[in-house]
């Protein structure tokens, strides 16, 4: 397992320590994440605010809570954090495109004395035992070679009583051979789960669920939208991404979308009690 956690945090750090950063912080509108549609028209922006909001009422989070965040992508859910609530955050990526795009965003924004940011993967973590009152990660663990390991990690920095906190992308149990395979490889998540697979996992750990979310007919909204964002910037002249790198990511955007509309791609939330 070690030689796999290694082989895919390479893998990774490969995949998005290149332009791609940049084109995807574009098309996703700076904040990474899947976002909560009241009605399919609204602004991508408005609807990561409402998980965002969301995921700090799960995570219980007041003035002062000190928050652990694992594969922060650009850091827009920190800075949110930090804004609203008052909180610290401990913010994390393996990539260091992402990590220096999200430091230089968080120094402009004048929060850099609120959130302090590491390159480190979320098999282990930069953190001492039980410093922390949340542990975060939004839809990264599709990447995770050994999701044990991962939660073991969340449960060892977090204090007990604490929140562990989750969103992350499904693959419906009924996709199954050569198209889960070719869902996962295009979608460049080789390590996809059903909800019914984190549910097992929580059980087998001995977690106390606090909530849980089957939000899996939100997902084709942001697809959708994200799609029609890189779409504008396949159109535009003066957009600086190469070609290649445009046309695999169309392809990437475009299986998502189709998969989200088929009932093939989902997306789950939980909070979780730390022991």
């Amino acid at each position: 397992m070690a030689d796999t956690v290694t082989q895919d945090r390479a893998h990774y750090r490969k995949t998005y320590d290149t332009p791609l950063s940049g084109l995807l912080s574009r098309i996703w509108e700076k904040s990474l994440h899947l976002g909560l549609f009241e009605t399919p028209d609204e602004p991508l922006t408005v609807a990561h605010e409402r998980t965002k909001l969301a995921l700090a009422k799960a995570a219980d989070l007041k003035p002062g809570t000190r928050v652990f965040e694992a594969a922060c992508g650009t850091g827009e859910t920190a800075r949110f954090f930090v804004r609203k609530f008052g909180v610290s955050v401990v913010a994390t990526n393996i990539a260091e495109t992402q990590t220096l795009e999200a430091r230089d965003l968080t120094r402009d924004a004048g929060l850099a004395d609120s959130i302090a940011f590491a390159l480190a993967d979320y098999h282990n973590l930069p953190a001492v035992n039980r410093a922390f009152d949340v542990w975060l990660c939004q839809e990264a663990l599709l990447y995770a070679s050994d999701r044990w390991r991962v939660m073991e990690e969340a449960i060892r920095v977090v204090r007990p009583g604490g929140r562990i906190v989750l969103t992350d992308l499904l693959l419906a149990d009924h996709v199954q051979g050569a198209r889960r395979d070719d869902l996962m490889r295009t979608i460049r998540g080789p390590h996809m789960w059903s909800i019914e697979q984190w549910d097992r996992l929580f059980v087998d750990m001995g977690f106390r669920v606090i909530e849980r979310h089957d939000w899996s007919d939100q997902a084709r909204h942001t697809f959708a939208k994200v799609q029609a964002n890189l779409d504008a910037v396949r159109a535009d002249p003066k957009a600086d991404f190469a070609a290649d790198l445009i046309d695999g990511t169309v392809e990437r955007i475009g299986t998502q979308l189709e998969a989200a509309r088929r009932g093939e791609l989902g997306w789950c939330a939980f909070a979780l009690a730390a022991p």
